[in-house]
C-alpha cells in the first residue's frame, strides 16, 4: 500500500477502538440507564408537552399504540423494535402504512386517519429488560465503510419517530400529498433532527435516564461527558454526509449512458434521487427551529403546545 493508502487504513483501524474514540466507552456507560421502556414513556411525554396529545396503546391483537386530540383519535401507528433475521432486513425505518384521506374514508363526513409503522432491529431481551445505547456510530474514511450498528439508540427512536409524527400529525385530506407525501426535500429530515435536539436537552434526558436496576438517575458527569462527545470528530461525520450528498448530486446531474458511474451505489442513499443534501440542511432548520423553544425557556410550562 502506499502512504495515503496506509493512513487511510490506520485510521480506520483506530477508529473502531474506543482508546482512539471516547464515545465508544461512553457508550457502555449509557447503556443502563436507557431501558427500552422508559425511552418510549419519555418520548410520548415529550410528543405530549409540544403537541399536546396522548398515545395509549390500543387493545386487540395487534401492539397498535396511537395519539389522541382532545379525546378523538387522529393516528395508529405500529412500532416494531426487535431484530428478525428471517423475515426482516436489518436497519430502522419509519414508513407509511396508510395515508389520511377523505376520499379513501368509509364515512362521507370523516378523513380515513394516517397510520404509520416504526420498524428496528434491536436484539431480544434476554432474562431483563431492553436497553439501548444513546447513539449509532458510523465511520466512513473516504470510501472505505469500516463499521455501521443498527441497533436500537435513543436518538435513532427520536429521529424516526420525528418522521412519523410528520405523517400521523397532518391535517391534509388529500391522501396524495397528506402526510409525508409530496414533502420537500429540504424539509424531509427537519422533524426527525428537531427531535433528535431534545436528547441533549437536560430536562428530558434526565427523565429518561434512571437505571434500570438501582434508580439511579444519570449522573451528572457523565451527562457532561455526554455532551462533550456531541461534537467529537464532527468534522469527519460531516465531511462524511457532504461525500455522500456531493455523489448523489453529481450522479443525478452528469449522467453519462453507459458510463461507469452509473452502477455506483451510495450507502444509505438509494431512493433520495438528488436529495440526500436534505440531511445537512436539515440540521441548519432543525437547529433554528429548536432555538425557538430556547430563546422562550426548554419546558417553558407558560409556552402552548404546537397544535396540529
Amino acid at each position: 500500500m502506499n502512504e495515503s493508502k496506509d493512513s487511510v487504513w490506520l485510521f480506520g483501524q483506530l477508529a473502531g477502538h474506543s482508546s482512539f474514540y471516547p464515545p465508544l466507552n461512553l457508550q457502555e456507560e449509557l447503556r443502563p440507564f436507557f431501558s427500552l421502556t422508559r425511552v418510549m414513556e419519555g418520548l410520548f411525554n415529550l410528543s405530549k408537552m409540544l403537541f399536546d396529545i396522548e398515545i395509549e396503546s390500543a387493545d386487540g391483537v395487534a401492539p397498535i399504540r396511537y395519539p389522541y386530540l382532545f379525546g378523538s383519535p387522529i393516528a395508529y401507528f405500529y412500532f416494531d423494535p426487535y431484530s428478525r433475521p428471517s423475515n426482516k432486513s436489518g436497519g430502522a425505518w419509519m414508513d407509511v402504512v396508510v395515508s389520511r384521506s377523505r376520499a379513501m374514508s368509509r364515512s362521507s363526513n370523516l378523513a380515513r386517519l394516517p397510520i404509520a409503522h416504526m420498524v428496528c432491529n434491536q436484539t431480544p431481551p434476554v432474562g431483563g429488560p431492553s436497553l439501548l445505547t444513546f447513539r449509532e456510530f458510523c465511520f466512513l474514511i473516504l470510501l472505505q465503510m469500516l463499521s455501521c450498528t443498527y441497533g436500537l439508540t435513543l436518538r435513532l427512536v427520536f429521529h424516526e419517530f420525528g418522521h412519523a409524527l410528520q405523517h400521523m400529525l397532518t391535517k391534509e385530506d388529500e391522501g396524495l400529498v397528506s402526510g409525508n407525501r409530496g414533502i420537500e426535500w429540504d424539509a424531509v429530515e427537519l422533524p426527525s433532527q428537531f427531535m433528535e435536539n431534545w436528547c441533549y436537552h437536560r430536562n428530558t434526558l434526565m427523565s429518561i435516564a434512571k437505571h434500570y436496576k438501582t434508580g439511579e438517575s444519570l449522573p451528572e458527569v457523565v451527562y457532561s461527558k455526554l455532551l462533550a462527545a456531541r461534537t467529537f470528530r464532527k468534522g469527519t461525520e460531516r465531511l462524511r454526509q457532504i461525500r455522500f450528498a456531493i455523489v448523489d448530486l453529481e450522479l443525478h446531474t452528469k449522467y453519462l449512458p453507459g458510463g461507469s458511474e452509473s452502477i455506483f451505489d451510495v450507502d444509505n442513499a438509494d431512493h433520495y434521487d438528488a436529495g440526500y443534501y436534505s440531511y445537512q440542511w436539515a440540521e441548519v432548520m432543525s437547529a433554528d427551529a429548536f432555538s425557538a423553544f430556547e430563546e422562550v425557556g426548554l419546558g417553558n410550562s407558560e409556552v402552548k403546545p404546537c397544535t396540529t
